[in-house]
């Protein structure tokens, strides 16, 4: 699957809307979002984006009904840290490949330089998702993947 130059059915602004005057994908952005936590309503919104509820809900431990975190009125450091984490790489990765969509197809393909994992499986712990990183930073630079 090649990247792609145009975004489509994903926009950054979407992410700022979510957290204004913060960039997200720098680590201080992360750190202030760490620092005032994610409300029940970001979260929510953040699921709709990504559409991913099981990934979601790993990401912040919680394995009940994610629709009840909605109602929360701040995730935890801890929840918000991993769950901001998450959502930084697939953003990452719609930025490589020009949307979500395919972003979350290369999320769910077998990838050779990762042993043949499967993206969207490792990224429930912190390890998983800095190898998937280092993977998408191989293929901003160009590498082959």
């Amino acid at each position: 699957m090649k990247p792609l130059g145009i975004m489509k059915n994903f926009s950054l602004d979407t992410i700022n809307d979510l957290f204004p005057n913060i960039d997200i994908m720098s680590p201080i952005g992360h750190l202030s979002i760490v620092r005032s936590r994610v409300s029940g309503d970001q979260l929510k919104a953040i699921t709709d984006l990504i559409e991913e509820k099981e990934l979601i809900a790993w990401s912040i431990g919680t394995t009940s009904n994610l629709s009840k975190s909605y109602q929360t009125k701040r995730l935890s450091s801890a929840e918000t840290d991993n769950l901001i984490d998450l959502l930084r790489v697939y953003i990452q990765a719609a930025k490589i490949y020009g949307s979500l969509d395919l972003a979350k197809e290369w999320m769910r393909s077998s990838i050779p330089t990762l042993g043949g994992e499967i993206p969207v499986n490792m990224l429930d712990l912190h390890a998983g998702r800095e190898a998937v990183r280092q993977v998408l930073r191989r293929m901003e630079f160009g590498e082959y993947v």
